[in-house]
């Protein structure tokens, strides 16, 4: 018999009027959600867009996946840093559509032979835990990876 395992992730969204609202969840503090990247308003009142959330969800995602993934090749990571974009493009007579979805991390680790293995972990995190059943658009990963040799101490 094949086991299976069903994971839920709840949200409850609270409108505030206009166009806010609170994003909320059980494990997790209130998110202030405000207009869409594509539309003009306040860009400093506090509040998410939703494509920057979604931005952030797969920079956290791919962070997430990778650490798991190094640690099941026994590599050690020194330090991780990323950075992410995404692109809308809106034109006339064109919904506003997503077009690119890029994360950068950046990464070190001790050995050339550990950093090999994070390049391999890279290449192939996007179909690893990014299937197209989730999103439509497969994001990009630009990864930096650093090997930091440790200094000999000085006698």
């Amino acid at each position: 018999m094949t086991s299976v395992t069903v994971t839920e992730y709840e949200t409850r969204l609270y409108w505030q009027g206009e166009r806010g609202a609170v994003l909320t969840s059980d494990r997790a503090p209130p998110v202030p959600i405000g207009l869409p990247l594509v539309e003009q308003g306040p860009a400093d009142d506090g509040r998410w867009a939703p494509e920057t959330l979604l931005v952030g969800a797969v920079e956290g995602r791919t962070l997430l996946a990778f650490l798991e993934r190094a640690r099941e090749a026994d590599v050690t990571v020194l330090f991780y840093q990323s950075c992410a974009v995404a692109r809308v493009v809106s034109g006339p007579g064109q919904p506003p559509h997503l077009t690119d979805l890029i994360v950068r991390p950046h990464v070190a680790v001790a050995t050339d032979l550990d950093a090999e293995v994070v390049r391999l972990i890279f290449s192939e995190l996007p179909a690893h835990c990014f299937p197209s059943s989730v999103i439509q658009i497969a994001p990009r990963i630009e990864a930096v990876v650093e090997t930091w040799h440790a200094r000999a101490a000085s006698p």
